[in-house]
C-alpha cells in the first residue's frame, strides 16, 4: 500500500472510533470528519460489533445538521443484538449537540441511551474486540445494561485542551453470556459475564462526573512529544452512593534517529461499592501483558508502563529485505508495573485516599517486546511475568491499539 495511502487509512480508523466513557477514558463531544468538505445535513454512521452477550449486533444510525441553525447536531441510532435474552435485543440512543463561540470551543449537549456498556474500553476497542471474537473466539470485555439519560457541557481550550460536566442518571442491569459461537477456536469457551466474583449489581445511579484534560503533545493522533493528563472526579448518588477519582499522565520523549521513549500511568481509588461495575481491574489485554485477563481487582489501582521503540531507520540495516512486509517493521521493548486492590475488602466505605496495607512487594511486574507493522496498524506483544517462573510467555495481537 503507498505510504500516502497509509497515512489516510490509519489515519480514518483512529477517527471514527465512537469512544464510552470508562473509568480511565474520556468521552468527547461528538465530532464529524469530512476530507475538505463541508459537513452534509445528514450522515449515517453505524456501531455494529460483536460480543459473546448479545452475538451479533447490527445498528444502524444518522445525523441531521439543521441548516439555519450553526452547529446544531440531532443524532439517533438503533439497533438488534440476535442473541441476547428475550426483551433485551433492541437498543437505541438519540441526541443532540449544540456548538458555540468560535472554533466550536463550548459545546451542550444531552442524550437518551440504552445499550450493552463496558468499562474495559481503556483497554481495549470495541470493534478490536469484535474481531477478536469472531476470528480467534476471544472477548476480552465483560458487560452490563445501562439505560438512561444524561447531559454535559464541554469547553475546549486552545483546541487542545478539554474541561467537561455531565450529569446522568441511569439503570443497571445485569448480562449473561448468550452465544459461544466464533468461526475458529471451536474447543475454546467464552468466560463468563462478569468473569470476577463480584457480580454486577442492578439498581439505579445519578452521576456527577466533572473531567480535566491537558494535552501538549505535538500531535493528538501520532504524537512524538510532549504531555497528556487528565484527572477524572465522579460522585454518584441513588443505590450507589460513591466517590471515584482517577488520572492519566503520559510522556513522549524522541530520543536517537526515529526512536522515541514512552510512559504512562494510570491510578485510580473508589469508595462506596464493591459491584463489579465500579472496580477497577487490571491484568492481560491492555495493561500487565504478562498475565490473565483482569487478574487483579479492586478499589484501588496503580499501573505504569514504558515502552522503548525503536524505528524503521535502525531496522533497514539488518539485512531482512527478502520479508515482504520488513520495510514496515519497527520494534519496541517494554516493561510494565501495577496492582489492583482493595483498602478494605470487607469494607467498601473505606475513606477514598486509604490504601489499606500495601507495600512495594505486593506489586507485580512484566517484560517484553513488540514488533510493529506499518506504524502499529498491528502489533503483536510478547510478555513474561517477573513474579514466577513456570509460565509461558504470552503473544498477544493487536490493531490500532493507541498507547
Amino acid at each position: 500500500m503507498p505510504r500516502k495511502s497509509l497515512g489516510l487509512f490509519i489515519l480514518l480508523c483512529c477517527l471514527i472510533q465512537v469512544p464510552a466513557f470508562a473509568q480511565f477514558k474520556i468521552e468527547r463531544a461528538r465530532e464529524d470528519f469530512f476530507l475538505g468538505q463541508q459537513a452534509r445535513q445528514v450522515t449515517f454512521y453505524t456501531n455494529s460489533h460483536f460480543n459473546r452477550v448479545e452475538g451479533l449486533y447490527l445498528n444502524f444510525g444518522a445525523k441531521y445538521h439543521p441548516r439555519p441553525i450553526t452547529g446544531l447536531t440531532l443524532f439517533g441510532d438503533v439497533g438488534y443484538g440476535f442473541k441476547n435474552e428475550k426483551g433485551k435485543r433492541w437498543r437505541g440512543n438519540a441526541g443532540f449537540t449544540q456548538k458555540f463561540l468560535s472554533a466550536n470551543q463550548l459545546t451542550v449537549g444531552a442524550d437518551y441511551f440504552n445499550r450493552i456498556d463496558s468499562n474495559d474500553d481503556w483497554l481495549v476497542g470495541e470493534w478490536e474486540n469484535s474481531l477478536a471474537g469472531i476470528f480467534f473466539h476471544e472477548d476480552f470485555m465483560d458487560y452490563f445494561g445501562k439505560k438512561g439519560a444524561r447531559g454535559f457541557v464541554d469547553y475546549r481550550l486552545l483546541q487542545a485542551h478539554t474541561l467537561r460536566v455531565e450529569f446522568s442518571g441511569y439503570k443497571y442491569e445485569r448480562m449473561q453470556r448468550n452465544t459461544n459461537w466464533s468461526l475458529f477456536g471451536g474447543n475454546k469457551s467464552y468466560a463468563v459475564n462478569t468473569r470476577a466474583a463480584y457480580p454486577v449489581i442492578p439498581g439505579n445511579e445519578q452521576s456527577l462526573l466533572l473531567i480535566s484534560a491537558f494535552d501538549w503533545r505535538d500531535n493528538p493522533i501520532f504524537p512524538i512529544v510532549g504531555w497528556y493528563a487528565d484527572v477524572q472526579l465522579e460522585k454518584t448518588f441513588g443505590d450507589f452512593e460513591t466517590t471515584g477519582l482517577f488520572v492519566t499522565l503520559k510522556r513522549y520523549q524522541p530520543t536517537f534517529s526515529d526512536q522515541k521513549f514512552q510512559i504512562k500511568l494510570l491510578a485510580g481509588t473508589r469508595t462506596g461499592s464493591h459491584a463489579f461495575q465500579h472496580l477497577l481491574p487490571l491484568g492481560g489485554l491492555g495493561n500487565l501483558r504478562g498475565y490473565r485477563e483482569k487478574e487483579f481487582l479492586g478499589d484501588r489501582a496503580v499501573f505504569l508502563t514504558a515502552n522503548y521503540i525503536i524505528g524503521q531507520n535502525w531496522l533497514h540495516h539488518v539485512p531482512l529485505q527478502f520479508i515482504p512486509i520488513w520495510e514496515g517493521v519497527s520494534m519496541g521493548v517494554f516493561a510494565e508495573t501495577g496492582l489492583a486492590w482493595f483498602a478494605d475488602p470487607n469494607n467498601p466505605e473505606a475513606r477514598l485516599f486509604d490504601f489499606g496495607v500495601i507495600k512495594p512487594k505486593n506489586f507485580q511486574s512484566d517484560v517484553g517486546f513488540s514488533i510493529f507493522v506499518a506504524e502499529n496498524i498491528l502489533r503483536v506483544d510478547i510478555a513474561k511475568r517477573l513474579d514466577r517462573g513456570h509460565d509461558d510467555w504470552r503473544v498477544l495481537f493487536r490493531i490500532l491499539d493507541k498507547f
